[in-house]
């Protein structure tokens, strides 16, 4: 690999305008007036305080503190010009508390202390300032201290514990804009809007889905927005000033190959290159050696493609499931996950090694450790004096799905009851615990709930009508899918024809139908026919509908060597649209894509079902055909459409008895 830089950019800026919000944080703290340092802005654009939710920094949405003292400890990105002075929140107290408090501290310094209002919601605000920096975070620890009212057992609040929500991060000061092209990429980022030309060639759209995937991928916990604009013809990008935390990019082809960061005091930087070097390019910016790239224009040359093989075996801790343990009274449980798209493929017959330990019982008590999943025991042993065990637990098929949450519990008996008397137990599961599974074909959970893992570790891309629109909609997809992984997807854009052909996994744009016979999508429409597949080829159900439904689609399908995922519509690209911008709106709707279509039709919102299995549950239910029929109401979406119930019923009583057979 090699990698030229070229004009060296002026330093200083970026380290003196964080230097000069740190310290700006402190004297704020003390009230006392701030005098701003050469580097700062100018007094129209004062520093200010900038609340950035803890999502959006990947800590989650809620910070919990069980039992009468707990300590949380989070690490803070340093930000350009900017430096964490608070965190804020509203806290949800405990029952039956007369006093509590809660104290920032870094590395053994206390930083503040507020006393909690007795008040069931109340907002809080704890400083960060003197907190120290260590390489470019600042690591504090929060820590509660509660005390009940007199007679009441502090362990009674396990199931109601402290919870700090609508927590945010302060970050004080002015954002210090991009000067070179290792900086551009910031730790936080809100907001990507790449530039596009409005006739893209394939290598600029190609560019465009795979810098989506890699970004998404590079800020996996925080919910970043990604934006596709076009250029129209004599306009030159960009067409706004960017937001806080808001990066601009533009896409083109040329000969003029590598990377520039232009545009004064509000940057964008331009990525161009021809069919064989634009992509080297791309797979710079977003990997680490970007921060090699400290000038304002740079250039890769030959960046290799790492190779993605998914394991046969694996450990607790490779998946992402570093601190396996826990300390409670009586029950205590230790919850970890089976990432699926961590595996890197659709698994199953998934066997886990669980070792480690727990504080050894008394003579006088007894107690079982059971391994779980949701409501089902899957196994279970009376626990051994030494504390220790060891033992493989192999997780039913049935039970799988994209992320599957085990629980290990530490159940005692013969407990002494009485608040203080009972010991606590500390249960500790080794994060090296190896994890061993098979490639499941066709892949267990099907349907949307297969994706990414049944997309890895390439994938193809085809649109039916190349150039901006379908770009964009292939773009919206492999963001919608890659929000579900850390473990960045490689889409290859391909003609339309070699992806229906191929064997690879793939996902197919085609906004106005016509998909070739080839595949064979769950839900489908012919004429004023509508088309139910079910889990066999040749289970088909038809119903007419008059007027025929107009409806956009992302199903879904197996095509008995791959899956493929399709952006489709009835001749009505408007519904596909509306249900990719409603998805990539939340980014906890893509942790809902499951079964096999998601359907946006009239003015409904898009929701996910099932429509064979919709069948067989209605005959179930019923059996008749005077029964309400709930596919019939779901698709119908108000729309006054006619239905042939004693057909619908028909096709449904074959398809339960095909399905019992």
């Amino acid at each position: 690999m090699i990698l030229r830089v070229f004009r060296s950019a002026t330093r200083g800026p970026a380290a003196r305008g964080l230097c000069t919000a740190a310290f700006a944080a402190a004297i704020t703290a003390l009230a006392l007036p701030v005098t701003p340092a050469p580097g700062l802005p100018a007094a129209n654009a004062a520093p200010a305080d900038n609340p950035i939710p803890l999502q959006s920094l990947g800590l989650g949405k809620a910070l919990l503190f069980p039992g009468r003292e707990h300590e949380v400890t989070l690490t803070l990105p340093l930000l350009p010009g900017l430096a964490p002075a608070a965190i804020t929140g509203t806290v949800q107290l405990p029952p039956t508390l007369t006093h509590g408090t809660l104290e920032a501290r870094s590395a053994q310094r206390l930083l503040d202390r507020v006393n909690l209002p007795l008040d069931p919601r109340a907002p809080v605000r704890i400083s960060l300032a003197g907190a120290e920096v260590v390489g470019n975070a600042v690591s504090v620890s929060l820590t509660s201290s509660l005390l009940p009212e007199s007679g009441i057992c502090p362990d009674d609040w396990q199931g109601q514990p402290l919870t700090l929500t609508d927590a945010s991060v302060v970050y004080f000061g002015e954002e210090t804009q991009p000067t070179t092209v290792a900086e551009f990429l910031p730790p936080v980022l809100n907001r990507l809007t790449m530039y596009l030309p409005a006739n893209p060639s394939d290598t600029e759209s190609a560019a465009v889905l795979a810098l989506s995937a890699a970004a998404t991928a590079r800020y996996a916990n925080q919910p970043v927005a990604v934006d596709i604009r076009r250029i129209e013809s004599g306009a030159t990008p960009p067409d706004h000033p960017p937001a806080f935390l808001e990066r601009q990019i533009v896409i083109q082809e040329g000969s003029d190959t590598g990377l520039r960061v232009t545009g004064g005091p509000a940057p964008s930087l331009t990525v161009s290159g021809d069919k064989n070097s634009l992509p080297t390019q791309i797979r710079l910016l977003t990997s680490d050696l970007s921060r090699a790239a400290m000038a304002g224009s740079a250039t890769a040359i030959g960046l290799p493609v790492a190779p993605q093989l998914a394991p046969e075996s694996t450990t607790l801790q490779e998946l992402g499931q570093g601190r396996l343990s826990a300390t409670a009274i009586g029950y205590v449980k230790v919850d970890f996950a089976i990432d699926m798209t961590r595996l890197g493929r659709p698994s199953k017959n998934v066997r886990v090694h669980l070792h480690g330990n727990h504080t050894p019982l008394p003579d006088t008590l007894n107690g079982q450790l059971a391994v779980t999943i949701g409501d089902r025991q899957i196994a279970a042993r009376p626990v051994v004096s030494s504390g220790r065990f060891d033992q493989w637990v192999t997780i039913p098929n049935e039970l799988l799905t994209r992320f599957t949450t085990v629980s290990v519990t530490l159940q005692q008996a013969g407990l002494t009851h009485g608040c203080g008397l009972e010991q606590p137990v500390t249960l500790t599961i080794d994060p090296d615990g190896e994890v061993q599974g098979q490639l499941s074909k066709p892949p267990v959970p099907g349907g949307l709930g297969a994706v990414p893992q049944a997309l890895m570790p390439q994938l193809q891309v085809g649109l039916q009508t190349p150039g901006f629109a379908d770009t964009v909609r292939a773009a919206q997809i492999l963001v919608a899918v890659q929000r579900l992984t850390a473990v960045p997807l490689r889409p290859q854009l391909v003609s339309f024809d070699t992806a229906v052909r191929s064997d690879q996994p793939a996902v197919l744009v085609a906004a106005n139908g016509g998909l070739p016979s080839s595949i064979t999508l769950p839900l489908d429409r012919s004429g004023d026919t509508l088309i139910v597949y079910g889990d066999d080829a040749d289970l088909e159900t038809k119903i007419d509908l008059k007027p025929p439904l107009s409806f956009g689609s992302l199903q879904a399908t197996w095509t008995g060597k791959r899956m493929v995922v399709v952006g489709t519509s009835t001749q009505a690209p408007e519904h596909l649209d509306r249900l990719l911008n409603w998805l990539l709106a939340d980014p906890d709707r893509s942790f809902r894509l499951a079964g096999p279509v998601l359907l946006q039709a009239g003015d409904r919102d898009p929701e996910f079902f099932d429509p064979a299995a919709d069948l067989a549950q209605q005959v179930t239910a019923s059996g008749t055909e005077d029964s309400p029929i709930p596919l019939a109401r779901r698709l119908a979406l108000g729309g006054g459409v006619a239905l042939a119930a004693g057909l619908v019923v028909a096709a449904g009583i074959l398809l339960q008895r095909r399905r019992n057979r």
